[in-house]
């Protein structure tokens, strides 16, 4: 039983108390009633009664739930019209009153605007509208352009398997009705309606009186859907009600449309993240790419990539005086892969002269719902051409798609420029490889005809004193040739140097071991290179080595052994040179020999190779020449 005598202070006391069950509990409910009833009676205004609530209980109110604060609304109302007779009973509703209308406004734009996510916002307001106008179903429909159908995004009442998936043409039945018409249609027995219409999924069976209420966007006037109230028994609704929910509407609208406002934002945003990714992954691909066979068809299909388009092509331009002239180089049609130039060439000379990204509508006839963008393809050298692709004018932002547009015609212009400095790079290179190989070949030719001069000169000596020096002069030149010889034949910038040696070891045998004598030559194998340059003077060195053992290491002896070995330690290349032939005198020191052999190797090893010889006694008879010098790598 309602106590009369409690003030507003007391029912909200009481009010607070019972909130310490569920929000939205039976105990709950009825004493917002009351605390509604109480605020009436102590002549407060709807306003009044909620900023006391405020004023009390700051904290708890926005987490109250709409149950409670719309049964506070229904105690002031009936507590005002029993005691004042401020309502018009021609209907069954709840809302005849001014003051009762305007809070549940109030609670229905709340619900309106408490969200951004269209789908959570559509659901809550067709629980807030349902509750406060005393309907039973209450389902919005929306509106879609391209399809002119209206499409059921949410309901209460209705069965929740079909919202998303009901679409209804938008002059189909009482809600195509107040589509069509832009006007609300209230119809007490809607089965007796000429436009009624329904579908046996939706679950509109057990309803009797419906109210459609056109969702409208004004200036210029925009259908957005239409809100369709349901009850099971037959109910009239006076202007009072059909106001409000028109009211109603209009809010709803103007929240969907800042819900879908946002969607779009947050699908553009996702859009452009997505499109950043696709153009650092373009961009890492083109850039690894140096072949130009291969990169302009990469070029034109990463743009179709980038720009979700159908159409995309390269163009290399040239400027004879003032005109331009575009070649297509690269091209890619998904729509026809036989299909003539897409670009027209004023486009392309537009792109080119401006030196910006460029979006214009297709003149295609073919197309005319494509729009061309563009974008130079510019490095510090200069324009090179452009790239262009065709993409859908229903594409959104399309102004935005040219930032990143030009941002990958940018990397494709140096990808392109690095490509050709490649291939430039290359041909020089053979160029220069053959130019080289052809010197190294004539060098060897020039120094065998003076080694084939030396010799003849050797045999027609009449000493040994005359002959010796110059079958040295041989040998050394010899050694050179084989240099040449390796280099013009393999790689002109480093040889092996047990390659090196093996070649003068070859010469050698031919004219510096004399008759009787079987010389055992061993090459250790390694992977020591030397430079180009070091290579000649290494060929020298190895000839003098193998020479001084020969011709004093084994001297008056029928057989011998010499071992060549070269290691790389610590960015030092040694080559070891080893017989076991006689060996050194007593308290030798090559600084002071007087051998020109010896001096030549000191002053070869210290001046051109910028290392060090060293010629000492060997462990167990012989000795060891040792050639230490920086490695070429």
């Amino acid at each position: 039983m309602t106590d009369v005598s409690a003030t507003p202070y007391e029912a909200l006391t009481m009010f607070l108390d019972s909130l310490n069950e569920t929000d939205s509990s039976p105990a709950s409910v009825r004493a917002a009633h009351r605390l509604g009833e109480a605020a009436a009676r102590g002549d407060l205004t709807i306003e009044e009664t909620f900023e006391l609530l405020e004023q009390e209980a700051s904290d708890i109110l926005p987490d109250l739930s709409a149950s409670v604060l719309g049964s506070i609304v229904r105690g002031y109302v009936d507590e005002v019209v029993r005691t004042r007779g401020h309502t018009n009973r021609r209907g069954t509703g709840r809302l005849s009153s001014h003051v009762s209308r305007l809070a549940a406004l109030h609670r229905i734009n709340r619900a309106a605007t408490g969200s951004l996510h269209l789908d959570a916002m559509l659901s809550t307001v067709v629980e807030v509208v349902a509750e406060t106008i005393g309907g039973d179903a209450c389902s919005v429909f929306l509106h879609d352009d391209h399809s002119q159908t209206l499409i059921l995004r949410a309901t209460v009442g209705l069965n929740p398997e079909t919202v998303g998936r009901l679409a209804i043409r938008a002059d189909a039945g009482i809600t195509g009705l107040a589509a069509s018409s832009r006007q609300t249609q209230v119809v007490v027995e809607a089965r007796e309606h000429p436009a009624f219409f329904t579908y046996p999924v939706v679950g509109e069976e057990s309803y009797t009186s419906q109210v459609s209420v056109p969702l409208m966007l004004g200036e210029p006037e925009r259908l957005v859907g239409v809100m369709n109230i349901q009850s099971i028994s037959a109910r009239e609704y006076d202007a009072d009600e059909v106001t409000f929910l028109e009211t109603a509407a209009g809010e709803l609208a103007i929240a969907i449309e800042n819900a879908r406002l946002y969607g779009q934002t947050d699908a553009a945003l996702s859009a452009r993240i997505s499109e950043l990714h696709t153009l650092q992954s373009v961009m890492r691909s083109i850039a690894s790419t140096l072949r130009s066979e291969e990169l302009l068809p990469m070029i034109a299909d990463k743009a179709l990539a980038l720009t979700r388009g159908d159409a995309a092509a390269v163009y290399r331009v040239e400027a004879y005086t003032d005109e331009l002239r575009s070649v297509r180089i690269a091209a890619i049609d998904s729509t026809n892969a036989s299909a003539p130039d897409t670009f027209p060439a004023s486009f392309i000379e537009t792109v080119v002269r401006t030196r910006s990204a460029l979006a214009l509508p297709s003149d295609d006839d073919d197309a005319p719902d494509r729009i061309m963008i563009g974008a130079p393809l510019m490095t510090g050298h200069g324009v090179l051409g452009a790239v262009c692709a065709r993409i859908s004018a229903t594409e959104n932002h399309t102004e935005a798609k040219l930032g990143p547009f030009q941002a990958f015609a940018d990397s494709a212009a140096l990808a392109l420029e690095n490509a050709e400095l490649y291939e430039e790079a290359r041909q020089g290179y053979a160029t220069a490889s053959t130019l080289l190989q052809e010197m190294h070949h004539r060098v060897r030719n020039n120094l065998q005809t003076v080694a084939a001069l030396l010799s003849m000169q050797a045999r027609h000596a009449t000493s040994s004193e005359a002959s010796e020096p110059l079958r040295e002069a041989v040998a050394r030149v010899q050694s050179i040739a084989a240099v040449h010889n390796l280099l013009s034949a393999g790689n002109l910038t480093a040889a092996p140097i047990t390659s090196i040696a093996k070649h003068v070891v070859d010469e050698a045998t031919i004219t510096v071991v004399p008759p009787g004598l079987n010389v055992t030559f061993t090459i250790e194998p390694g992977d020591c290179e030397a430079s180009s340059r070091q290579a000649t003077i290494l060929a020298l060195l190895i000839n003098e080595c193998v020479t001084n053992a020969i011709e004093h290491g084994l001297q008056g002896r029928s057989t011998g052994s010499v071992v060549i070995r070269a290691i790389e330690l610590a960015g030092e290349v040694q080559l070891t040179i080893d017989d076991d032939g006689s060996g050194l005198p007593d308290g030798f020191r090559v600084e002071d020999s007087s051998r020109l052999g010896l001096r030549i190797a000191r002053t070869l090893a210290a001046s051109d190779l910028g290392g060090s010889f060293e010629l000492r006694a060997r462990d167990g008879g012989g000795a060891s020449s040792i050639i230490r010098f920086p490695s070429g790598r």
